[in-house]
C-alpha cells in the first residue's frame, strides 16, 4: 500500500449514537517539511528535532539527516515512553470505534525514505475524534495517552540510534485543566489596555477545586452601572427604562454570558477558554459568515465580519464560566463527583456548583446565554422542540431565538468542515416526511428547568445549548466560530432584544396575559393549546401562599428554604405583617406581580400533562411543593395581602414552643429534617422508639435538635417501652454511570447518607439492603431486609431473576422510561407509611407498575381509579388507574418491599424521601405506659 494511499485513510466508525453521533470530517494532515539542518550522529546518535501530533488528525514529517546506507539498512524501530512501554512500531495500532474494537486498526507509524531523507506517517490514534462511548469508550481513553513519547530506530549492534520526540496531543487547541487555569491566568496578566479583565472564584466544587469565572469589560464603572442600576431598574421599572431605550436616551451595557455545563464534552472548555483570550487581549477578531437562506453551506454566499473588541465593550460585559464542573473536567467525567448529570440539576439545584452557577446567572440577567456542549454530528443548536413550558413568554424570544441560532450556525459552519447545522425547533415545525425524523415528534424539548440553556429562557434570557459536532479541532473552529456569530447578532440587535428583554419583565410586573404567548405552546400536531387555565380567566395566580406555621401536615423546614432558592433565582419573597383569613402571621407570600413570575409559577405549581407527545428527553415535573413535602397554596384574588406585606424577618422557620413540663415528645414523621434529626440523636446513643406516624424521644433531646432543624412534635406525658432504634447500615451497590465508563456511588447510596444512615460495602456488614439499579443478582436476595426500587430497572431485573413466583410489572407503551406523579391510596396503617395520608401523592419516572402480586404480599399503595395522573409525560396512563404501586411481604424469611417508582430522584424527591426511611426504622412500635404521680408535673 502506498503512503499516499495510507496518509488519506481514516479510520471510519460504524456506531451511531443518537444522543452523542459525531460528524465524519476530513481530518487535517500536517505536513512537516525538511529541515535546512541535516541531522549528524554525534557519539553514534541522530537526535531528529522534535514535533507534535493530534489524537485526531494524521501527520507526516520528512527529515534530512546523515547516516550510512548500511546503518539506514539496520535499523529497528520502536516508539513508547515509561508509562505505555516501549514497544515495535509494529505493535502501534490506530483505534477502531467498533464492536470487539479498541487499538487494533492499522499501524500507527510508517517509516519509509533513505538514509538521507526518512519520512514518518503518523496515523492518528483514534481517527477523526476521540468523544465516542459506545461500544469501546474513546472518550475515556484519549487522555490516557497525552504526553511525550520517543521514536526510535536503532541498529543491531546498538551503535546507530536515531530517535525524535514526538509529543501526542488530542487536537491543537485542547488542554487539560491545569492549561486551562494557566492560559486564563496569562489572558488576564495579558490583557489588552484600557479595558477590565478579571477571574473570579465564584464556587467551590464537591472535591474543593475553584469554579473560575473570568470578566472583560470596559471598565468597573461598567459593572457597577449595570449591576447597580440598569438590572435593579430592568426588574423593578423596566417601563421606565423601555421609554428611555426608545426615545434614545438610555446609555447602558449588556452581559452576555458564555458558559459550559459538562465537562467531557471538549472542545467545550477550550472554547470558552480561547474566547476569554481574544476577548482580553485582542483589538479585533475577523471571521467569516454565511448569508442565505437554510442551514446548508451550499449556495450561500461568504460575507466577512470584523469585531471591534473596543466598540463591543460600549455596548457588553462578556461573562466566561469556563465550566460548572471542575471536578468532571480533571477527572474526564460528564457528571458531578457525586454522578449527578449538572445539565439535569439546573432547576432543582441540589448540588453546589449548580447553585453557584445559578447564583451567577441571576446576578447578570444576561442578553443572552450560550451553553457549549457536545456531541450532535447535526451541529445541533437550540430553540428546543415543543413542547414548551407553559411559563415562557415565547412570543418575546421566538424570533430571536432562532435567527441567534442561524447566526451561530452560518458562522460555525463558514470556518469549519461542517457542512451544515440543524435548529431542533425548525425541523419539528417542517413536520413529518420534511424535518430530520429525530424532531419531528419533538424529543429535544424545552418543557424543563433542569438544562442550563433552558433555565435561561425562564429568566428572559436567550438561552441556548449548542451541540457541537465532535471532539477534534474542526468542530472546536465550529464552535468558537458559532458564539462570534452570536456575539454579533447580538451587537446588531441590541436595541431590539433589550426591548423584549425588559418587556418580559414588565410584563411579570402588571400580571399580564397575552393570547400571542399562548399561541407559541402547540400540541403534536402544532395546533395551539395554549394554557391551561383551568376555567379561570387567567393562567398566573395573583399569589402564592407558603404557610409557615408548625404543623405534622406541612414541612415547614422545606417551605422556608424557599427563601433562599427563590432569593438565589432573582425572584421576591415576602411575609404576611398580620393574619389575614386562613393565612397567619410570617406566613411566606410571592406576589406574582414580579419581573419573573413564570419562574415561580414552574416551580410551585403542579405541573403539565405531556402525554400526547411521542418523546420528551427527560423530567418536566417540578412542582416543589408535592416533590419537598410543603404546601403552597395559589390564590386567585388581587390585592388579598395588599398593604400586609413585609420583607421576610426570619432566618430560621418558625418552631413549637417546648412544654417542659413533659417528659417525653412525639416528633412528627413529616419531613426529610425529621429523618436527619432522629438519625443523629440515633447516633448520639439517645433512647428513640417508634410510633404511629412518629417517634418518641425525651423532651431534652427534642430540645436540642430543634434548635438545628424545623420539625415539629407534640408533648407526651406518659413513658415508651420497647425496643429503642440503633443506626442502621445499608449495603447499596450499584454504578449508574457504568455505562459511561467511569464509576459514580447509586443514587440512593447518596440520599441514605443525606438522611443520616451508614453506608457499607459488603451485604455481610449491612442490617438491610436497598437496590435502585440493576446491578445485582440472586444472591443479594433474602439475607437481610431488603428494598427495590423501579429506578433504572431495578425491579425489571427482580422480574428477570424469576425468584419471587407471580410477581410481574408492567410497562407503558415502548418501554420507555415514562415519568408521572399520581394521586394514590395509601395503606395508612402499614408502618411502613408512617407519616403519610391515605390520600397522597407517589413519583415515578420508571414508567412501571405491578401487575402481579406473590403470594403473600399485600399492596401498600395504589394508584387513584379517578383523576389518578397529576402531571408528567406518560403516553396511555390511564393503564395505570387502580394499579399497585407498592407492595410489601417476606422473601427466604427476610421482609421485602417492593416500590415501583423512585422515592430519591436527584435528590429532589424529598417528600418519597421517608418511604426509605420508614422501611429501614421499621420496628414494633413501643407500648405506652402512664407514669407514677411522682413523675408526672
Amino acid at each position: 500500500m502506498s503512503t499516499t494511499l495510507l496518509l488519506g485513510m481514516l479510520v471510519v466508525n460504524p456506531v451511531f449514537s443518537r444522543e452523542e453521533a459525531n460528524t465524519s470530517t476530513q481530518p487535517t494532515t500536517t505536513i512537516s517539511q525538511p529541515g535546512t539542518v541535516t541531522a549528524k550522529a554525534k557519539d553514534g546518535v541522530v537526535t531528529l528535532k522534535d514535533d507534535k501530533v493530534y489524537q485526531t488528525a494524521n501527520a507526516s514529517f520528512e527529515e534530512t539527516l546523515d547516516i550510512s546506507q548500511e546503518d539506514w539498512s539496520k535499523l529497528t524501530w520502536t516508539f513508547g515512553n515509561e508509562k505505555h512501554g516501549v514497544k515495535p512500531i509494529a505493535e502501534w495500532k490506530t483505534w477502531l470505534q467498533q464492536e470487539n474494537g479498541g487499538f487494533v486498526g492499522e499501524p500507527m507509524f510508517e517509516i519509509s525514505g533513505t538514509n538521507t531523507q526518512l519520512k514518518i506517517t503518523y496515523h492518528s490514534m483514534f481517527g477523526e475524534k476521540v468523544d465516542k462511548r459506545w461500544p469501546v469508550n474513546a472518550r475515556r481513553t484519549y487522555r490516557n495517552y497525552i504526553g511525550d513519547y520517543e521514536l526510535k530506530g536503532t541498529s543491531a549492534d546498538g551503535k546507530v540510534v536515531v530517535k525524535k520526540k514526538i509529543t501526542i496531543r488530542p487536537y491543537e487547541s485542547f488542554k487539560t485543566h491545569e492549561e486551562m487555569l494557566q492560559s486564563i491566568e496569562e489572558s488576564r496578566s495579558n490583557a489588552h489596555a484600557g479595558r477590565q479583565v478579571t477571574i473570579e472564584t465564584i464556587g467551590v466544587s464537591a472535591h474543593k477545586n475553584d469554579m473560575k469565572m473570568g470578566i472583560v469589560a470596559e471598565n468597573q464603572a461598567a459593572i457597577d452601572d449595570y449591576l447597580n442600576h440598569i438590572t435593579p431598574e430592568m426588574l423593578k421599572n423596566p417601563d421606565k427604562l423601555l421609554a428611555e431605550l426608545k426615545a434614545g436616551k438610555l446609555n447602558y451595557k449588556l452581559p452576555i454570558f458564555v458558559h459550559n455545563t459538562h465537562a467531557d464534552e471538549q472542545p467545550g472548555i477550550d472554547i470558552v477558554t480561547d474566547l476569554f483570550r481574544d476577548f482580553a487581549t485582542k483589538e479585533t477578531i475577523s471571521f467569516q459568515t454565511l448569508v442565505g437562506e437554510g442551514t446548508n453551506k451550499e449556495n450561500k454566499m461568504t460575507k466577512d465580519v470584523r469585531l471591534n473588541i473596543e466598540e463591543l465593550l460600549k455596548h457588553f460585559i462578556f461573562i466566561f464560566d469556563f465550566t460548572e464542573n471542575p471536578d468532571g473536567d480533571i477527572l474526564n467525567t460528564r457528571s458531578f463527583a457525586n454522578g449527578i448529570d449538572p445539565n439535569r440539576d439546573a432547576g432543582f439545584q441540589t448540588n453546589p456548583e449548580t447553585r453557584s452557577v445559578i447564583t451567577q446567572i441571576n446576578k447578570w440577567n444576561p442578553l443572552a446565554l450560550l451553553d457549549i456542549h457536545g456531541y450532535q454530528e447535526s451541529f445541533l443548536i437550540e430553540p428546543a422542540t415543543p413542547p414548551h413550558d407553559p411559563n415562557f413568554e415565547l412570543d418575546l424570544f421566538a424570533s430571536a431565538l432562532r435567527e441567534n441560532a442561524h447566526a451561530m450556525g452560518n458562522a460555525g459552519i463558514a470556518n469549519s468542515n461542517q457542512p451544515s447545522y440543524l435548529i431542533p425547533l425548525e425541523e419539528f415545525l417542517k413536520g413529518p416526511g420534511v424535518g430530520d425524523e429525530e424532531y419531528t415528534a419533538g424529543g429535544w424539548d424545552d418543557s424543563s428547568s433542569g438544562y442550563t440553556g433552558v433555565y435561561a429562557v425562564y429568566q428572559g434570557i436567550l438561552g441556548h445549548t449548542m451541540e457541537i459536532p465532535a471532539a477534534n479541532q474542526d468542530s472546536y473552529r465550529a464552535g468558537f466560530y458559532a458564539v462570534l456569530g452570536s456575539i454579533n447578532y447580538l451587537n446588531e440587535n441590541r436595541d431590539r432584544l433589550f426591548e423584549n428583554k425588559l418587556n418580559f419583565f414588565s410584563r411579570g410586573i402588571h400580571k399580564i396575559e397575552t393570547k400571542d404567548a399562548e399561541n407559541y405552546l402547540i400540541g403534536p400536531d402544532q395546533k395551539v393549546v395554549g394554557r391551561d387555565k383551568k376555567g379561570r380567566d387567567v393562567y398566573f395566580p395573583d399569589y402564592y401562599v407558603l404557610p409557615l406555621t408548625p404543623s405534622k401536615d406541612n414541612d415547614t423546614d422545606q417551605a422556608f428554604s424557599m427563601v433562599e432558592y427563590f432569593k438565589r433565582n432573582g425572584v421576591e419573597v415576602k411575609e404576611l405583617t398580620k393574619d389575614v383569613g386562613d393565612y397567619k402571621k410570617g406566613d411566606l407570600v410571592i406576589d406574582m406581580a414580579q419581573a419573573k413570575r413564570g419562574f415561580v409559577n414552574h416551580i410551585l405549581y403542579q405541573g403539565t400533562n405531556e402525554s400526547a407527545w411521542q418523546e420528551m428527553y427527560a423530567e418536566v415535573i417540578a412542582n416543589f411543593p408535592d416533590m419537598r413535602g410543603f404546601k403552597a397554596v395559589p390564590i386567585f384574588e388581587k390585592g388579598k395581602f395588599e398593604g400586609a406585606l413585609s420583607e421576610v424577618s426570619q432566618s430560621v422557620a418558625p418552631r413549637v414552643s417546648i412544654d417542659h413540663n413533659a417528659p417525653y415528645y412525639k416528633v412528627a414523621n413529616r419531613s426529610f429534617a425529621g429523618i436527619k434529626a432522629i438519625n443523629e440523636l440515633i447516633h448520639e446513643g439517645k433512647k428513640v422508639y417508634t410510633t404511629e406516624d412518629g417517634f418518641i424521644v425525651s423532651t431534652s433531646d427534642f430540645e436540642r435538635v430543634l434548635a438545628q432543624y424545623s420539625i415539629y412534635g407534640e408533648p407526651l406525658y406518659k413513658k415508651p417501652v420497647g425496643e429503642a432504634l440503633k443506626p442502621i447500615k445499608v449495603y447499596a451497590p450499584g454504578n449508574p454511570n457504568e455505562g459511561l465508563g467511569y464509576d459514580s456511588p447509586s443514587e440512593i447510596s447518596l440520599s441514605l447518607k443525606q438522611m443520616g444512615f451508614d453506608v457499607v460495602d459488603t451485604i455481610e456488614e449491612a442490617d438491610a439492603v436497598i437496590l435502585d439499579n440493576r446491578d445485582y443478582d440472586a444472591s443479594y436476595l433474602g439475607k437481610k431486609p431488603t428494598m427495590i426500587f423501579g429506578a433504572d430497572k431495578a425491579l425489571k431485573k427482580l422480574k428477570k431473576l424469576e425468584v419471587l413466583p407471580n410477581f410481574d410489572i408492567q410497562f407503558g407503551p415502548d418501554s420507555k422510561t415514562y415519568e408521572g406523579l399520581f394521586n394514590v391510596t395509601v395503606d395508612d396503617k402499614n408502618p411502613l407509611a408512617s407519616g403519610y395520608q391515605k390520600d397522597d401523592v407517589f413519583y415515578s419516572r420508571s414508567g412501571m407498575w405491578i401487575s402481579s402480586i406473590p403470594e403473600g404480599f399485600k399492596p401498600v399503595i395504589t394508584a387513584k381509579e379517578k383523576d389518578h395522573f397529576i402531571s408528567g409525560w406518560w403516553q396511555e396512563n390511564e393503564q395505570v388507574a387502580g394499579q399497585v404501586l407498592a407492595i410489601e411481604g417476606k422473601y427466604e424469611n427476610q421482609p421485602l418491599f417492593l416500590y415501583s417508582g423512585n422515592p430519591t430522584n436527584k435528590f429532589h424527591t424529598l417528600h418519597s424521601y421517608r418511604w426509605v426511611s420508614n422501611f429501614l426504622w421499621n420496628k414494633e412500635h413501643a407500648k405506652m405506659e402512664g407514669m407514677k404521680d411522682a413523675l408526672l408535673p
